[in-house]
């Protein structure tokens, strides 16, 4: 009878203690982006992720900015911004790591930083795999964690020209902090 009431509270503790609102940041390498119609594209700078969720258990809901830069064909640079919503599992795998997956929906924009007027935007799918270690601090909880993204999106030029897909996977090393 002792080892069963153990076992309850050790499993509601870890309920109880990965429940509630979080926030995160992260940074990642320039995206590798590809089309359909063969663009050549060259990274510029980082990708960056801000992160707003909520976790019950090993469930989470998580909305996500994001965004990264890149030379399109040599002709310009771009800004690539991504407004998310996703799903993500937590698996334990012990002593505080967790292997995790993101489902979800996203929007992107694509705009040049010139004066060009050749903006595209596009609805699609964003899907991680990382891992993550967490931290039970006194104030918060605390996760690092580095994950592999891979976001793809139908793009459309002005809204009546269709591009075709354009899918850019980038690594991310970020934190989470618990509130």
């Amino acid at each position: 009878m002792r080892t069963a009431l153990a076992l309850v509270l050790v499993a509601a503790t870890g309920v109880t203690a990965s429940a509630g609102t979080y926030i995160g940041v992260g940074i990642g390498n320039g995206a590798n982006v590809s089309d359909g119609i063969n663009t050549q594209y060259t990274a510029n700078g980082r990708s960056a992720r801000g992160v707003l969720g909520y976790r019950i258990g090993p469930f989470s809901v998580e909305g996500a900015y994001s965004g990264y830069g890149l030379v399109l064909d040599g002709s310009g640079l771009y800004d690539s911004r991504s407004l998310q919503i996703a799903g993500k599992y937590n698996f334990a795998i012990g002593d505080k790591f967790e292997l995790f997956g993101r489902l979800g929906l996203l929007r992107t924009d694509l705009n040049a930083r010139d004066v060009s007027n050749t903006n595209s935007s596009g609805d699609g799918y964003t899907m991680s795999l990382g891992v993550e270690y967490r931290l039970d601090l006194v104030a918060t909880g605390l996760g690092i964690f580095v994950d592999w993204t891979r976001n793809s999106t139908d793009q459309t030029l002005d809204s009546t020209v269709t591009l075709g897909t354009q899918t850019a996977s980038m690594w991310t090393l970020g934190v989470n902090f618990a509130l």
